[in-house]
């Protein structure tokens, strides 16, 4: 089973991944849960509606996220996921790269997973 369930969610990470890049509101709608804390390196704090929003208000623009190899921990319908991910990108129009640490926490819902928590760190 948890073969099953991490492939799965990695499928939901790439998902993720993807949509924010191509600012897919549609397919973030329904794996972003509406409760979320979406953290980042900076300590900048999103709500789902704000994480969705600052894609189109240009605010932030992801060119590029490359996840390196990912680590799972799993207790019972919660899965948290780490990895090294280089990020690229544009805040308020100014270029972006950072190397991160990543902490995402996925829940399954049903047969979907929903991500309820992001956190990273940056690396030196």
């Amino acid at each position: 089973m948890f073969a099953q369930d991490t492939t799965g969610l990695k499928k939901a990470t790439v998902s993720f991944n993807r949509a924010l890049m191509e600012k897919d509101s549609v397919v973030l709608k329904q794996l972003v849960a509406d409760d979320i804390s979406y953290g980042h390196s900076n300590l900048w704090l999103q709500s789902k509606q704000e994480l969705i929003a600052d894609l189109f208000n240009g605010k932030i623009d992801y060119k590029r996220i490359e996840t390196g190899q990912e680590s799972f921990t799993v207790n019972k319908d919660v899965i948290a996921v780490r990895s090294s991910t280089k990020v690229e990108g544009l805040l308020k129009g100014t270029a972006f790269s950072l190397n991160l640490q990543v902490l995402q926490v996925w829940k399954k819902v049903k047969s979907n997973w929903i991500l309820i928590a992001r956190q990273s760190v940056k690396l030196m």
